[in-house]
């Protein structure tokens, strides 16, 4: 339009709703080809002025996009829009801006913030956990401050390397940690970046994938207010079952130490046996043999006494947000509270949030904009709450007890739940502050543009802690004794970090000829972070009731820590649509990082994409109609980036560690520094291409709709261990650029939406399934040996080589005539086999059962058994509402995973491993000559204590770790709007929400298949009732 042109205007207003003639709230009504926009307030309602001319756009992600001409109308519109159809017209998210389904070349998944609703989940990532097809979310515990795991498309570099996606909320970047610690009622919508095409856009930071989160805006015209609260509850879910009968328990530990320890005589296992029987008899006695020492005869279940049966959590959040003319905002807070599971010395956890987000516009081609956040995090948590705590809870024996007659602890129970209640807490408070602010000027209105943002995060989290001994007691008048943190001690400490973000860019957009659609933009971005940490430990405190570094007296242990680094990058993306058939784009970015040498420091990173949609050719509508296909498309990409983060800030520099020496010096130990670490000199990029092929069909006007993909992978120039050196070289190798892997995958996403006439009220639902799978494979590695202890050409991650059971030696001729097995003994046996103990198969025929020279050429007796990796996620998402009650039913879970247990994983292997753990239900299956067929071999402790025996990988015990889970069931009910508006109400909904109530799975002990006994905080199954209100 040329300058100075004014087009007539008029005020548009309207309704929009869902098919269930609910007002939906946030859609999005644009003047077609123009920056002009609003949103709809908490009645479905809009204004907006439009030219006499124009079309409006309404759109509304996981709702058909609809176009409707100013013209046609009159004094309101009224306007429903279709839910879950093909999603191919929905508005999706993508680097720097956002597109229509329709016109994505790349691999781009994304769905709807409301899929989050009414879940009792304290951050994001776990109410992501199966919602998108190759999102991959790992939990590891069931902490409330633990934080899942990201992974897009399976394995994306050697293990232990950081393969995290990229993530960005309103284009800030965010780590994990910080994502977990965002409201999830303010998200609005979640888009995942796949391939290297829709990536390449964030370059250096998007290696492996990026999410990005979009929070909610200011809507139309009225004051909205929303509140959502939430209450629930959560118990225990899947922990190991011990025995605790007395006398089995003593049997059983008895008979596995034998003939080690006489672990328990015949005097003390016949008072065992009288108490198995009449359990009304004391628990502790005086020992018969010691008058100075209690003896222990409990039924303790430690692992639940550890926890509470049941732990409340609860969730109040509130918006307030508005749009005019001028100016939108959208204000929200958060409370969260969680109080753990901890039966002693619980942990209670605290979040606040805040947001405070909004745009005014001064004309029609400049805008400015804030988005300001703060969050603060408080965990008050005993300082014996880790690793420790949870290895011990299940190695503690069912036979001791929490206090002995007299009151005081006895040494387990001090040792235990003593530390957790009175050993000492930690206090960490954290403070997180974001502001974003953002201009944008419109050059060409509605066709060229330049914005610009900067984003400042302040980050500081202080601890305080300190551990004081525990009093305990063994016996009947004597001394006092003491377990835990002895000497006292208090510490403090502090992290911080400043992390600053700058981005400008522009933007033109234009369709020619009405066919031929141009976009081209390009920007420069730049990063820096900062990060300080300071830590002061000072242990003998004058008073455990006063735990103060400055109220102590002895040793002072100070460490600190500093670390920086920067990123800064030119993007671009090349759009050009023809005739909404031919779809080209073309991303790219020249990188650069400080975490390489200066002469390394820079790449440029390309990617391409093509689509062609097949249902716009005039020659295929005939074939289209009869198969009522609406939508056809197939779309291909090709294109590489370039990872840094697998690099430290300093890697490319030699550095030196320093400390106190062992040799005393002049009555001292003085400091001494070690050998600097060698560094390689061409440290550089690794390089990640991807090439991807991917098809969108619906039919049935959209009801049904089919989209998927299959993807190559290959990561060159991996970082890791170069070549062997000399002994005499006196140090370790430099990590090189020097190995490869590609992994290849697919994922297939299937969904039906429906709705038909039910007792004169429509009947909407939906069905989603989900399935996806992929591995990775070793391509370039320096291992000219093939050892199987290292990774090699063509080892596929997550193999698991073992050996392959027989059965058990039931006969003393069977052990006599049988290979000789004492290469895989356990030295705790002197390499010794008996009757009923493992038996395995001779593969290579030289009557010999042994590991050969572990390589692949020469494996001896072992072969591939399993596989580690997960494959074949899944998820099955069914929803459905009717006269205003729904209902959601959502399962998730994984199609083939293998799991050997480690050695020493004592939630598993219980009395195989040490005498002293505790004996597992399922251990008792062990074999006897009454039992030959039974599941454990015969008794006996230590044999799954190190890689032999029951700890060395074999077929019998190789557990199918495959899962199906209930993730969420909703069941809701929305009062009907005639009767809550009369008290002002735009909508009152009432719900009732369980979380991970139901899991099966095929392992032999009763484990979470999530956390396959690792000593870690247990998961849980949470039971919550909320409401949603709106004004």
């Amino acid at each position: 339009m040329p300058a100075g042109e004014v087009l007539q205007t008029k005020p548009v207003k309207g309704k929009v709703t869902d098919s269930e003639g609910q007002p939906l709230i946030g859609v999005t009504v644009m003047v077609k080809g123009t920056t002009r926009g609003a949103q709809t307030d908490s009645k479905g309602e809009f204004s907006i002025e439009a030219p006499e001319n124009a079309t409006l756009v309404f759109s509304y992600i996981g709702h058909e996009s609809q176009e409707v001409s100013v013209k046609d109308a009159g004094k309101a519109l009224d306007i429903v829009l279709k839910g879950g159809a093909s999603g191919l017209t929905e508005i999706v998210v993508v680097g720097y801006g956002v597109q229509k389904k329709i016109n994505l070349s790349g691999a781009v998944d994304a769905i709807s913030g409301k899929a989050l609703e009414s879940r009792p989940i304290n951050n994001i990532a776990t109410g992501l956990q199966g919602l998108l097809p190759n999102l991959n979310i790992g939990l590891s515990n069931g902490r409330v401050t633990s934080t899942p795991s990201f992974n897009i498309r399976g394995a994306t570099g050697l293990p232990g390397s950081n393969t995290a996606p990229f993530i960005l909320v309103d284009n800030i970047p965010a780590t994990p940690d910080e994502l977990a610690r965002l409201n999830p009622a303010d998200v609005e919508s979640i888009t995942v970046l796949k391939d290297a095409a829709s990536a390449a856009i964030y370059g250096a930071r998007a290696a492996f994938g990026v999410v990005l989160i979009t929070t909610k805006s200011g809507v139309n015209d009225r004051l909205s207010v929303s509140v959502s609260t939430n209450y629930a509850l959560r118990t225990l879910g899947k922990v190991p079952e011990i025995v605790t009968d007395p006398y089995l328990t003593m049997d059983y530990k008895h008979r596995a130490a034998t003939p080690l320890y006489n672990l328990f005589p015949d005097a003390v296992r016949e008072y065992a046996k009288k108490r198995s029987a009449d359990p009304s008899l004391p628990a502790v006695i005086v020992d018969p043999n010691n008058p100075n020492a209690w003896a222990y005869y409990g039924t303790t279940d430690w692992l639940h006494e550890a926890y509470t049966k049941t732990a409340p959590s609860s969730n109040t959040s509130f918006s307030i947000s508005k749009k005019d003319k001028k100016l939108a905002y959208y204000l929200s807070g958060e409370y969260f509270q969680n109080n753990g599971q901890l039966k002693y010395g619980n942990d209670v956890y605290k979040r606040y949030n805040l947001r405070a987000k909004g745009t005014y516009e001064f004309n029609d081609r400049v805008k400015l904009g804030t988005n300001t956040t703060f969050t603060s995090g408080d965990y008050d948590s005993p300082g014996f709450i880790d690793g420790d705590f949870f290895h011990n809870v299940n190695r503690t024996p069912a036979l001791s007890v929490l206090r002995n007659p007299d009151g005081s602890w006895t040494s387990d129970g001090a040792s235990l739940f003593g530390r957790l209640q009175d050993g000492g807490r930690n206090k960490s408070v954290l403070n997180e502050f974001v502001l974003t602010a953002n201009g944008e000027v419109g050059i060409l209105k509605g066709v060229w543009d330049i914005k610009a943002d900067a984003t400042f995060r302040r980050y500081n989290n202080v601890v305080n802690g300190f551990g004081v001994p525990v009093p305990y007691n063994n016996g009947p008048n004597q001394p006092i004794k003491y377990t835990g943190a002895n000497p006292s001690f208090a510490n403090n400490a502090a992290d911080a970090y400043r992390y600053n973000v700058y981005n400008v860019y522009t933007d033109f957009h234009k369709t020619f000829a009405k066919r031929h659609f141009v976009q081209a933009l390009a920007g420069f971005n730049q990063e820096y972070y900062y990060f300080n940490r300071f830590s002061t430990t000072r242990q003998g405190l004058i008073s455990n009731s006063l735990p103060s570094p400055q109220l102590a007296t002895g040793t002072v242990t100070t460490t600190s820590r500093i670390d920086d680094w920067a990123v800064r990058g030119l993007f671009y993306r090349l759009n050009y649509i023809y005739n909404d058939k031919y779809i080209l784009e073309f991303n790219g970015r020249y990188d650069g990082t400080s975490r390489f040498p200066s002469h390394d420091r820079w790449g440029f990173f390309p990617s391409a994409s093509a689509a062609w949609v097949l249902t716009n050719e005039e020659f295929f509508k005939p074939l289209a109609h009869p198969l009522h296909l609406d939508v056809l498309k197939f779309r291909a990409s090709y294109g590489s980036l370039g990872n840094q983060a697998t690099v430290n800030s300093y890697g490319y520099i030699p550095t030196m560690g320093s400390g106190q020496i062992g040799q005393i010096l002049d009555g001292a130990r003085p400091i001494g520094v070690t050998q600097p670490a060698p560094v390689s000199s061409s440290l550089t990029w690794e390089k990640i291409r991807t090439l991807n092929f991917g098809v969108n069909m619906s039919w049935l006007n959209n009801r049904l709709s089919i989209d998927g993909d299959i993807y190559t992978r290959t990561v060159e120039d991996l970082l890791t261990k170069s070549k062997t050196l000399p002994a005499v070289f006196g140090a370790n190798e430099p990590n090189t650029n020097a190995a490869d892997i590609r992994v290849k995958g697919w994922e297939l996403s299937m969904k039906w939406n429906d709705e038909f006439t039910l007792g004169g009220s429509p009947f909407n639902y939906g069905v989603r399934f989900i399935l996806s799978d992929s591995y990775a494979e070793v391509m370039k590695f320096d291992n000219p040996g093939r050892l199987l202890s290292d990774h090699y050409v063509g080892k596929r991650f997550g193999e698991i080589w073992g050996l392959e059971n027989d059965g058990f030696f039931q006969t003393e001729d069977e052990l006599k005539n049988s290979p000789d097995q004492t290469d895989v003994g356990s030295d705790d046996q002197n390499y010794k086999f008996y009757v009923g103990d493992l038996k395995f198969k001779d593969l290579n025929g030289d009557k010999k059962i042994n590991y050969g020279k572990r390589t692949v050429d020469d494996p001896g007796d072992s072969r591939i058994i399993g596989n580690s990796s997960i494959r074949l996620p899944y998820s099955l998402d069914l929803s459905a509402d009717w006269k205003g009650f729904d209902l959601r039913v959502f399962f998730q879970g994984v199609g083939k995973r293998d799991w050997y247990p480690n050695p020493s994983n004592h939630y598993f292997w219980g009395v195989f491993a040490q005498p002293w753990t505790n004996v597992q239900v399922h251990n008792l299956d062990s074999w006897t000559p009454e039992q030959r067929n039974a599941y454990f071999p015969r008794l006996k402790s230590y044999i799954a204590e190190d890689a032999s025996e029951l700890g060395a990988p074999q077929t019998r015990y190789l557990q199918n770790a495959a899962y199906l889970r209930l993730k969420n069931l909703t069941v809701g009910y929305t009062l009907p709007s005639a009767l809550t508006r009369k008290a002002h109400i735009e909508r009152l909904r009432f719900y009732f929400s369980a979380e991970n109530i139901f899991t099966r799975s095929h392992l032999k002990a009763n484990l979470d298949p999530e956390g396959l006994g690792g000593s870690v905080y247990p998961f849980q199954k949470t039971y919550s009732g909320g409401l949603n209100l709106n004004f």
